[in-house]
């Protein structure tokens, strides 16, 4: 364990090969209130080093045996915080600066005419590693913060997840609720449109987004009075109306949600139409949200493939035609290419078949 620096006297590590340098530098040193090691080589002076960890070391630059480089490069590697002092009378300019540049963090040239140059040295540098170790706990301690607040906002984070997955199922209890078709149609529709999302590349996130959107989208028919939900035969204009409401009811359920993702405003265009004749807005083409144009491709086949109290349901291949047909018409082009995709690599036939897969 350290404890050079929790003492009130600091230690100097004195490397000099002449005995009278060490004599004159050491005397001064203890004069001026140190505690004084001395070494008369590199390797005698890392070794010393290595037992008592001194507060800083002021070494020769060229002594028999080993320099003082040898020193400085030893001590960036084991110790990089112990200030180094180089005191030479033989090095020249660009010697003098390597031995900076390798570390070192002043240079005395000999002979020392003024002793105090020593002190000056040896105090700014004590000062200076002082603030290094300062900062140096403070940034630990800073990281250590950022750390604890990282963990704590991550798991913030799982527990607003899972609340706000359990809000998600509660909408889907009500829904299937108030029409039990609408449950099953609304998992079967959430995981087309994420096996679409995929077909297209679209990011995890977003792909989310849609799984939400697409387990909520039918959420406003709660609104809709149930004998026109379950109506066998075809509506009346006005009774047609109360259902076109559902995407604006729907909107307004979900808008003050923190869902991940455009999940309310999915949901209101989801019956958008790619040629404008959709509603409730009339928007058309890229003014519809891409991830509400895959939904209503998703809606459209599910739909169209599922038995209604009014219609029996249509073949996989008769909804493959209807979805093609409409590409560029009524449903996006772009998501229509998905579509045959995903029907290409088997993803449609599974979720038909109820089998688990990556789009749940």
């Amino acid at each position: 364990m350290d404890t050079s620096n929790q003492t009130s006297t600091p230690t100097v590590l004195l490397i000099d090969d002449e005995q009278m340098n060490r004599l004159l530098v050491g005397d001064y040193l203890r004069d001026s209130g140190y505690a004084v090691l001395e070494a008369e080589s590199a390797a005698e002076g890392l070794h010393i080093f290595d037992n008592v960890r001194p507060d800083i070391v002021i070494t020769d630059l060229r002594m028999p045996g080993g320099d003082g480089n040898q020193v400085v490069t030893r001590l960036q590697a084991i110790a990089p915080d112990t200030p180094v002092i180089i005191i030479s009378g033989t090095a020249n300019l660009e010697e003098a600066l390597g031995t900076l540049r390798e570390g070192a963090c002043d240079f005395i040239s000999k002979p020392v005419r003024k002793m105090d140059r020593i002190k000056q040295a040896i105090d700014l540098a004590m000062k200076k590693a002082r603030l290094n170790r300062e900062n140096h706990c403070a940034r630990q301690a800073l990281e250590d913060e950022i750390q604890q607040r990282t963990h704590e906002l991550r798991d913030l984070n799982a527990q607003l997840k899972h609340a706000l997955e359990s809000t998600v199922n509660a909408l889907g209890v009500i829904v299937a609720q108030k029409d039990p078709y609408t449950a099953g149609h609304s998992e079967r529709v959430a995981r087309i449109a994420m096996a679409l999302g995929y077909a297209m590349g679209m990011p995890r996130h977003r792909i989310e987004a849609l799984r939400v959107a697409g387990n909520l989208h039918d959420i406003g028919k709660v609104s809709v009075p149930g004998e026109i939900l379950n109506k066998a035969g075809r509506l009346t204009p006005e009774e047609f109306e109360q259902v076109k409401a559902h995407p604006e009811t729907g909107f307004e359920i979900l808008k003050d949600i923190p869902f991940q993702g455009p999940v309310a405003e999915i949901v209101l265009q989801h019956h958008e139409r790619y040629d404008g004749k959709g509603y409730p807005r009339g928007l058309k083409q890229d003014e519809i949200l891409l991830e509400a144009r895959i939904l209503s491709v998703a809606d459209i086949y599910e739909a169209l493939t599922s038995d209604r109290p009014y219609r029996q349901a249509l073949s996989h291949e008769e909804a493959m035609a209807h979805i093609i047909r409409e590409a560029g018409k009524t449903l996006c082009p772009l998501c229509a290419c998905a579509f045959t995709a995903a029907n290409r690599s088997g993803v449609l036939s599974a979720i038909a078949r109820n089998e688990h897969s990556q789009y749940m």
